[in-house]
């Protein structure tokens, strides 16, 4: 069911029940006005000429009531009966043919519908020569009745053309309403696979339809940077395993190119090996790399960063120690992360690897685990040479690799730390230290649930 039609069934139901309460609503208030009339005239009439003969007596009784019965003030036919207690008519003049009420009720005064539905008629009861009789005046209420069944089949008559009138006039209007989505559609229909680059036209309404077109260009922009970046990761990827794979072919071409002492072969052999676990790393990168981009999150646990950074630092101390480096650490209380303990693990070593990587013999890495509100801060600081200025936006990219300083690697060693440290909600920012040598903090959120957790501990 289009949503057009939708709108319309949901108008059509909207309007049905509208105008079935409007036709009630006057048919009810019209009938309660043309009765309320004609039962007060009477009423009043039937009040007056009993108490007006309660005064004069029965001497007086029949030219009254044949007096009453004469008028035409209320309609063009009148009965007046006078009846005792026990139903015996006393006297009746006006209109044989009307019917009479039924036997009247205890009440000093009512109101009520002769047999037939025909004539209405006011019941006065009062005492005349010391009984007790009731007066019943009664006029035609025809005229009533037929206004009010004019009334009805004019409602039965006119709401049903006025709801099929506005029903139709609801499917246009959705229509109309409607034509700016369909314009949408031709428009995104027009933006192919290879053409991201287009917009949609916002206009200068500034309504629904154009908070919807503005959301579709927000996306259409996170599309087009992410196929951007996609296809620069592929250019890079081909680029960078294009060279060791050229390297470990042309070597083993060379290898069996003639015959080798057995020397020859093993080192032949030993440099493939070399290049095949580089480009065993650069494909467990790119993996992870592949894994994060499809956000296949793992479950999150608490993690001490201070106890990762305290493992890290002794799984490559054997490292540090054959160039004389020493790891300084001042960790602060213990800072709980929620994370995967074995990504959050690789960034540390991957930061300390290229700190030992970049710092001189017998220089010194300070790592510094601190907490600041709802943040976790983790530095690695070196007394390295430093990141040059023009590079360190740049530090960050994949298969970036630095050009004034000897860089060794895949380039996407730091890609992937700030990759992980993102997926975590956290940030990883690159800078100088200003007395010489590299810094790199990351900051990830405290796990909310930590104290807890340490306390059940």
């Amino acid at each position: 069911m289009t949503i057009r039609l939708k709108l319309t069934l949901y108008w059509a139901v909207v309007l049905a029940a509208a105008l079935a309460a409007a036709g009630a609503i006057v048919l009810t208030l019209f009938t309660r006005l043309e009765w309320s009339e004609l039962d007060g005239a009477l009423a009043e009439e039937a009040d007056t000429s009993a108490a007006a003969i309660a005064r004069i007596g029965p001497a007086e009784v029949m030219p009254t009531l044949a007096h009453l019965s004469r008028e035409r003030d209320l309609s063009a036919r009148r009965r007046v009966l006078l009846r005792a207690a026990n139903g015996a008519i006393l006297a009746d003049f006006g209109d044989p043919r009307a019917d009479p009420p039924a036997a009247p009720g205890p009440a000093a005064r009512t109101l009520a519908d002769g047999a037939r539905g025909r004539f209405r008629y006011a019941i006065a009861r009062f005492t005349l020569a010391g009984r007790e009789v009731w007066l019943e005046d009664g006029a035609d209420a025809g005229a009533v009745r037929a206004a009010i069944a004019r009334l009805r089949a004019s409602l039965i008559l006119i709401l049903p053309l006025l709801f099929a009138g506005c029903a139709l006039g609801g499917y246009w209007l959705a229509g109309r309403a409607l034509v700016p989505i369909k314009q949408l559609r031709a428009a995104l229909d027009a933006i192919g696979p290879r053409e991201l680059s287009g917009r949609l036209a916002v206009g200068a309404a500034r309504d629904e339809i154009a908070q919807l077109t503005a959301a579709i260009n927000q996306l259409l922009e996170r599309v087009e940077t992410a196929a951007r970046h996609e296809r620069r990761f592929i250019a890079d990827a081909a680029h960078e395993l294009r060279t060791p794979l050229a390297v470990l072919r042309a070597g083993l071409e060379i290898a069996l190119g003639r015959e080798r002492a057995a020397a020859d072969y093993a080192g032949a052999i030993r440099a493939a090996l070399d290049e095949t676990l580089g480009l065993c790393a650069t494909a467990d990168d790119l993996l992870e790399l592949a894994r994060l981009d499809s956000a296949a999150a793992r479950a999150a646990a608490p993690v001490d960063l201070g106890r990762i950074a305290g493992a890290a630092m002794a799984t490559l101390a054997p490292l540090a120690g054959g160039r004389r480096l020493t790891f300084s650490a001042a960790p602060d209380a213990p800072a709980i992360v929620a994370g995967d303990h074995g990504q959050l693990r690789r960034v540390i070593v991957n930061l300390l690897d290229n700190a030992v990587k970049f710092t001189a013999d017998d220089g010194v890495i300070a790592v510094t685990v601190a907490r600041a509100g709802d943040r976790a801060t983790l530095t690695v600081s070196d007394d390295g040479p430093g990141i040059p200025e023009a590079e360190l936006p740049r530090v960050f990219d994949r298969f970036y690799r630095g050009r004034a300083r000897p860089a060794p690697g895949g380039g996407l060693g730091l890609s992937l730390c700030r990759e992980i440290i993102a997926h975590h909600g956290g940030a990883l920012a690159a800078a100088n230290n200003p007395g010489g040598g590299a810094r790199f903090t990351l900051t990830l959120p405290l796990d909310p649930a930590a104290p807890r957790r340490l306390g059940e501990a």
